[in-house]
């Protein structure tokens, strides 16, 4: 891993690391689970015909409980293709570990291109994202048939989270999408997953060679492209995942509050300049400590900004001690507005 990316990568596994908590946590408390409490022994006796018979979902809605059948679908489909982005994602900030740059590119392009959409779609217009998948599916849910909705879904996704004064679904879409765009992932992703590409002149591979085969993977030029794109995207994710949680049920205030300044810090303190001098002016708010080893204040550097953000920790400037910083404790609504 390249030096100057290193923070990047850390906020990028931090970002999937609070998503994958959420998603636990959810799990454990059975958030996911619609109950239904039937009128009486005829409508129990009813269901439980349609159910042998059709299934739950159908049953639910022969039942005339069509509202909790559509929750049902609903959160099952987030849990999974939360569940699945996250795997790939994993799978891909541990190649990009080991340099398999071209691995961690096709595991990449799945949850970004596909799970992200779809994701978008369900927090932005779960009405429409419904009728699409109960009526018309699968064919009203191609690539194909969304591309001229993409961009519509992006930006009505992300005027549902918390970082739409932060990041731009212009960017995302670009980024992700656009062939031409020099700092974009198309190029990449196209040739991770193709030995040949011709179709396009802006992703043709070159004579007498194939995509990636013959690539120096020591270079750092693809990792300056993958980091210079992959925090911002990783961050509208995080976020719609988060925005799904919420509507299927109501998180930890506290938590939420905490996952919100940290994700937002971390990303300005990615941008450097005068934006990190803003997260340290921010973190210099909170009440002083002392090293629990020397005594000696605990300075707010720029390390210690990081560690104070993606892992609740702090060390010392005077005897190097690592120590726990309570972070997300310490959050409240006037703290976060302050991050704005």
């Amino acid at each position: 891993m390249p030096r100057p990316l290193r923070l990047a990568h850390e906020y990028s596994f931090f970002l999937h690391d609070e998503c994958v908590r959420i998603l636990c946590d959810y799990e454990s408390a059975k958030a996911h689970v619609v109950t239904i409490t039937f009128k009486n022994e005829d409508e129990t006796a009813l269901f439980n015909a349609s159910d042998s018979a059709n299934g739950p979902i159908a049953a639910m809605r022969a039942a005339g409980y069509e509202a909790e059948a559509r929750r049902v679908i609903i959160n099952q489909i987030t849990m999974a293709m939360v569940s699945d982005c996250l795997h790939h994602i994993h799978e891909a900030l541990r190649c990009l570990e080991k340099r398999k740059i071209v691995v961690a590119a096709n595991l990449l392009r799945k949850p970004l291109t596909d799970n992200l959409l779809y994701l978008s779609w369900m927090l932005g217009d779960e009405d429409g994202f419904y009728e699409a998948f109960s009526t018309n599916s699968p064919n009203a849910l191609t690539s194909k048939r969304l591309k001229e909705r993409r961009a519509q879904i992006l930006g009505d996704a992300l005027t549902r989270t918390r970082v739409a004064s932060v990041i731009d679904s212009v960017f995302i879409d670009e980024t992700l999408f656009d062939r031409k765009n020099p700092y974009g992932l198309q190029l990449l992703f196209q040739h991770a997953v193709h030995l040949i590409t011709v179709d396009r002149i802006e992703l043709r591979t070159s004579p007498e060679n194939f995509n990636f085969i013959f690539a120096n993977l020591e270079n750092d030029d693809n990792y300056h492209a993958v980091y210079g794109a992959l925090p911002h995207i990783l961050l509208y994710l995080s976020h719609v995942v988060m925005g799904l949680f919420e509507r299927m049920h109501p998180p930890e205030g506290g938590s939420m509050l905490a996952f919100e300044a940290r994700s937002i810090l971390g990303y300005l303190l990615l941008e450097e300049g005068d934006k990190a001098a803003t997260v340290l002016s921010i973190l210099g708010k909170l009440p002083p400590i002392a090293c629990d080893h020397c005594g000696q204040p605990l300075r707010i550097t720029r390390h210690n900004a990081a560690r104070m953000i993606l892992s609740e920790s702090v060390r010392c400037t005077k005897c190097r001690m690592v120590q726990p910083f309570p972070l997300s404790w310490m959050f409240d609504s006037d703290f976060i507005q302050a991050t704005e």
